[in-house]
């Protein structure tokens, strides 16, 4: 897996967020273009329902791409990026043996494309591998493979809106399938609806809101459903199993765009729904829990060249 290295830690505290890109690259010297991306995210300590204890997480990562456009409407890229979940189980907690995992390491590659087709339509389809599971996991059994695809058309100068689809594997059997809605849609002048993005490796759909105060000011709310799964390491009182922390994070941003290139974004909201759940090797569902709302607070950064 993922070696947890200072030098990567250096970095910044990271949390990447992802989403479909229906806006076309900015006007600048082409046709290559670079980009950096990162974050980091605070989850509370929230209590187990239906077991004692609770836990709390840090997460941070980090992603670099390059993407190729011969066109406004077509290009292709790929992106590479790798952080970690801290998962910080309190003393008494019962579910999972105890302390079943706790730092998951996370690597993410993945491919993009972008192309036009006729007046106003374009296709965007986005393969990915990953990887996520404790330091001593096998690679091979932490892997799983997903597909973003949507097809959108500008039916407004203000509208551009279209079905799409996600597909990801998962690490015992079985595939998820969910429905996207690809939108980015600028109600007035300050108001813009659009897809919504993910923190790090995580999978589901959401939806932003954002309000444009000036050129370099914006706020939003952002609402989307997250599920993560990992490999469990041959030491823990699951050995070799599946864990899986699944949520509806709400959260409100402030977003600084100081030029074209960069975008800094602080967070702050709550994390409810949750569900953790843990699977031994057999696939066999050996605990799960709810637990209760818990607070989320991070920083992002994007830039662009």
């Amino acid at each position: 897996m993922i070696s947890s290295t200072r030098f990567i830690i250096a970095i910044t505290l990271i949390a990447s967020f992802y989403a479909v890109p229906l806006k076309a690259q900015p006007q600048q010297k082409g046709p290559w273009f670079f980009s950096i991306d990162g974050g980091g995210a605070h989850q509370s300590e929230a209590d187990l329902s239906d077991r004692t204890g609770g836990f709390s997480i840090d997460r941070w990562f980090v992603s670099g791409g390059v993407d190729y456009a011969w066109s406004r409407r077509d290009s292709v890229g790929i992106s590479i990026g790798g952080g970690q979940s801290n998962y910080d189980f309190v003393d008494d907690s019962s579910f999972g043996g105890g302390d079943p995992w706790d730092k998951i390491d996370e690597m993410r590659v993945s491919l993009n494309g972008r192309f036009g087709f006729g007046e106003t339509g374009s296709i965007f389809i986005i393969p990915t591998l990953r990887f996520n599971g404790e330091k001593d996991a096998s690679s091979s059994d932490s892997r799983t493979w997903g597909l973003f695809a949507a097809a959108t058309w500008k039916v407004k100068e203000n509208l551009t809106i279209g079905p799409g689809i996600g597909i990801f594997s998962r690490l015992e059997s079985g595939t998820r399938v969910f429905p996207i809605l690809a939108i980015d849609w600028n109600i007035t002048d300050r108001w813009n609806l659009s897809t919504g993005r993910g923190l790090a490796s995580s999978v589901g759909p959401g939806l932003t809101l954002s309000y444009k105060l000036n050129d370099d000011w914006s706020f939003g709310v952002a609402a989307r459903y997250e599920s993560k799964e990992f490999r469990l390491d041959d030491d823990g009182p699951v050995a070799g199993g599946v864990g899986r922390d699944k949520s509806m994070p709400l959260v409100f941003s402030a977003n600084l765009s100081p030029n074209k290139k960069l975008n800094l974004s602080a967070f702050l909201g709550v994390a409810f729904g949750g569900e953790l759940r843990v699977r031994d090797s057999m696939n066999v569902t050996v605990d799960e829990s709810d637990y209760d709302v818990a607070l989320l607070a991070g920083v992002t950064f994007e830039y662009r060249f």
